[in-house]
């Protein structure tokens, strides 16, 4: 719903825009649109938000198998536009927490140093419901420590969820603290909100981690063990382990939530 969808616009306006004052646009080279292809698994597309006006700098063709119109043809408000009814409210909780992460929690040098992830449910323009992950990171602050220009990377993860979560994780970049799974009931952040690191990833081992990330491409059992230089029954006994350490009831579910704490990019 286009109204509703557009609670999420205004609250950028008054928390980001209103504080930029400058108009400056994010140049994309071909190198650049080469590498953050390649952290967007699956179906996905990518685009470049500049906050000065909501404005899309950059936006990956790949958009069209989603909205089904060119990528020269899209606005921020007609991707915001595809999000459920049902989803409008989580995200705009998820953005108020992210803009006190941003704006009252870090030190503006550490604004361009973290990565955003959370999930969302949205429509595409065949009417086929899909769970998206979300993935985003400031790219340059503007004069007053404000959030410039976004880097963001919307991925299909329909085939590994079913439905999206409340939460949010904000990853370091450089090896500084992170926080998963933050929760936005409050609409607020808080470190005490989150967990200081993510239950899967400090109980698997290095071989456990490729394993899972095997498992994300859609690699079988015999693929990995040939990969690996393992039997099968290795593949499979670390599979089990995994499962068990993570407390996931499948790979489906494993993948997912290796996704949500930034394991697989």
């Amino acid at each position: 719903m286009q109204n509703e969808s557009d609670k999420i616009s205004q609250l950028w306006k008054s928390q980001y825009s209103s504080r930029i004052f400058k108009y400056s646009k994010y140049e994309v080279t071909q190198q650049f649109e080469k590498v953050a292809s390649l952290f967007a698994p699956g179906e996905s597309y990518f685009y470049i938000m500049n906050m000065h006006n909501l404005e899309l700098d950059y936006i990956s063709p790949s958009v069209k198998d989603f909205m089904g119109i060119p990528a020269e043809e899209i606005s921020m408000q007609q991707l915001l536009g595809a999000a459920l009814p049902e989803e409008i409210e989580k995200l705009e909780r998820k953005e108020l927490v992210i803009k006190d992460f941003f704006t009252r929690y870090l030190e503006s040098r550490d604004i361009v140093n973290y990565k955003i992830i959370y999930t969302y449910k949205m429509e595409d323009h065949n009417g086929r419901h899909r769970v998206m992950l979300m993935q985003a990171t400031p790219l340059s602050v503007a004069e007053n420590n404000t959030p410039l220009h976004v880097l963001a990377i919307h991925s299909d993860i329909s085939h590994l969820a079913t439905t999206s979560t409340t939460k949010v994780s904000f990853i370091s970049l450089k090896g500084e603290q992170s926080f998963y799974n933050v929760s936005t009931e409050k609409g607020n952040f808080s470190p005490k909100l989150g967990h200081p690191e993510p239950d899967i990833s400090s109980t698997l081992t290095n071989r456990e981690k490729e394993i899972v990330d095997l498992l994300a491409k859609g690699y079988g059992a015999k693929q990995i063990a040939g990969e690996l230089n393992l039997s099968i029954h290795t593949i499979h006994t670390h599979r089990k382990n995994v499962l068990a350490k993570s407390g996931c009831k499948n790979t489906a579910e494993l993948i997912a939530e290796s996704m949500m704490a930034g394991i697989l990019q």
